[in-house]
């Protein structure tokens, strides 16, 4: 009999510490990544919203469209065109030229419009990198509940089989066998529930990635180990000026503060050009009394027009007032999200080092600890100094503390994608990517 529990023993202890080799065709992390950047249905619609910003700032400073006048003037109510010397078939041509900066500062003003769409898409680039990180650490860690799931559940099928054994030779008790059912019954819940975690993480990262549907079998592979530095000054040294958020910001106060000194220069009026050239026709013999008629010159005109400002000049007054407010309101959001930006990457650093922390803790201390306890237990029970019930505890203590384990960990991948999120700093955590929205006018 002893040898019976000896060898299960040795194999409840392999089963404990074995893990499920990875393949070399595995997913990494920094290639979802880069499939999300790529392939991400969300961002490809942010970045052709780019598009048509940078479309609309041609035409946000173009001068209005030179108007051409056909005609005929002086016509006799006969409708003859050579019976009187001022009839003529007339051509012209007129163009408003804006003169005061009007249009120059609207395009500026589209400039601004622009640059704020591309930083507000790089905004959400980071967010999306964000949400895509922290799927994969579902699904992976996910994976890895499973396995230890898994690996306990084996250990358990054995130690069960081992109480019913002794109890049918007279040597165990009843109460081992149903502690043992009722553990494997509970660890089935559980598998089922990590299994829908992994399931739930995979189709969030397929849908980011752009796939109908993720492989299920796809093997992930670790997210890289990065050790959370001491200080949070790294994280914090992202959020500048430069910063998609605020730079976006920015361009909308600039934008506005354009916009309402456009509105003050419309005040000032446009010229208007005018130019014309008449065809006049042969007079007749009848009129001109020479036989066979007489030839006239064709007539030109030209003139400049301006609208004299003493009725519309306090037109543009509240339009020019309203984008100020907005520009100061803006202004005031930008300062507002400046700090909020500081105080959520404090936040997510410090929650960083803590679950690095709680993790190194459960990885070092308790989870080898409690793998000797089951070595030691089993041991005992080998040599007959202790009995199943004992084993039982310390090795649903071991599967609870592995689980703790693979949860802290999840956490500090999680609060990593927070802070991806928030700066965009994947390189800060080993994973370098490239393909920032570009400033093409």
């Amino acid at each position: 009999m002893k040898c019976v529990q000896a060898a299960l023993a040795a194999a409840f202890v392999v089963a404990g510490v074995g893990s499920t080799p990875r393949t070399s065709h595995a997913l990494d992390l920094e290639t979802a990544l880069g499939q999300v950047d790529a392939a991400n249905p969300s961002l490809a619609s942010h970045r052709a919203l780019v598009d048509a910003a940078r479309r609309r700032v041609a035409p946000a400073g173009a001068w209005e469209s030179p108007m051409l006048e056909l005609g005929v003037v002086n016509v006799p109510a006969t409708g003859r065109f050579d019976t009187d010397p001022m009839t003529m078939k007339m051509v012209g041509l007129s163009q408003r030229v804006p003169v005061f900066g009007a249009n120059r500062l609207a395009r500026r003003a589209g400039g601004e419009a622009f640059d704020a769409e591309i930083a507000a898409t790089e905004a959400f680039r980071y967010e999306t990198l964000g949400s895509a990180w922290e799927a994969y650490a579902d699904a992976y860690y996910g994976s890895e509940l499973v396995r230890v799931a898994e690996t306990h559940r084996d250990g358990l099928k054995r130690l069960v089989e081992a109480a019913r054994a002794r109890y049918a030779a007279g040597k165990g008790r009843l109460e081992e066998v149903l502690a043992g059912e009722a553990e494997q019954a509970r660890l089935l819940a559980d598998l089922a529930s990590f299994q829908a975690e992994e399931a739930s993480g995979r189709a969030r990262l397929g849908a980011m990635r752009g796939l109908d549907a993720a492989p299920a079998d796809e093997e992930l592979k670790a997210p890289p180990a990065v050790v959370v530095p001491v200080k949070a000054d790294d994280w914090l040294a992202a959020v500048t000026p430069t910063h998609p958020q605020l730079k976006q910001l920015d361009a909308k106060a600039s934008g506005y503060h354009l916009l309402g000194r456009a509105a003050r220069r419309k005040a000032w009026p446009d010229l208007e050009l005018k130019g014309s050239y008449g065809f006049r026709e042969r007079l007749s013999p009848a009129v001109s009394g020479i036989a066979g008629g007489e030839t006239q010159d064709n007539m030109w005109s030209a003139s400049v027009e301006l609208a004299l400002p003493i009725f519309a000049g306090h037109r543009p007054g509240p339009e020019g007032a309203e984008m100020d407010a907005l520009a100061q309101a803006a202004e005031a959001e930008r300062r507002a999200a400046e700090l909020d930006l500081k105080q959520q990457v404090s936040a997510a650093w410090a929650q960083a080092h803590g679950a690095q922390s709680a993790a190194s803790l459960l990885d070092e201390v308790t989870v080898a600890a409690r793998r000797r306890a089951v070595d030691a237990a089993w041991v005992s029970y080998a040599a007959g100094a202790t009995d199943l019930w004992r084993v039982l505890e310390v090795s649903h203590s071991l599967y609870a503390d592995e689980v703790a384990l693979a949860r802290a960990r999840r956490d500090l991948v999680r609060t990593e994608a927070r802070l991806v999120a928030l700066t965009g700093r994947t390189d800060l955590l080993g994973v370098p990517l490239s393909g920032a929205v570009g400033d093409k006018r």
